[in-house]
């Protein structure tokens, strides 16, 4: 089973029960294989309810493989906004460097977002929104 970088709004969704995250990211975290990148760290982190899940979520997260995006970070984030306002699209910083890091290793990038779709023309990307 090839790696997969779950995104924030994936985790999200499995953090609040949702039927289909669950069965999508159980088996992942099962089978190793479920990794994570700082901007989705500092999303889910900063956006805790409370101090109680914002160790937990740090524990779990922390426990995970890391994917860093490759050097030149900005450079390449700065292109890849060009190349998007080139046609018409925008994306965050932050999702830019979360699809950047699941490009640079050749991880699957899991979400719920569809806005990583519209950098799927840009990056080569093996993006799965459900």
């Amino acid at each position: 089973m090839d790696i997969v970088l779950v995104e924030s709004s994936a985790w999200i969704s499995f953090f609040r029960g949702d039927a289909a995250a669950c069965r999508r990211i159980d088996p992942l975290l099962q089978a190793k294989v479920v990794r994570t990148t700082g901007p989705v760290f500092v999303e889910l982190v900063s956006g805790a309810r409370n101090k109680s899940i914002q160790s937990e979520l740090k524990a779990l997260l922390l426990s995970i493989p890391w994917l860093p995006p490759f050097e030149p970070v900005w450079e390449r984030v700065a292109e890849t906004r060009f190349l998007l306002a080139r046609i018409g699209q925008s994306c965050s910083v932050i999702d830019i460097l979360i699809a950047q890091a699941a490009s640079d290793w050749g991880a699957k990038l899991l979400t719920r977002d569809r806005a990583f779709e519209r950098m799927a023309g840009v990056l080569p990307l093996d993006l799965e929104v459900f």
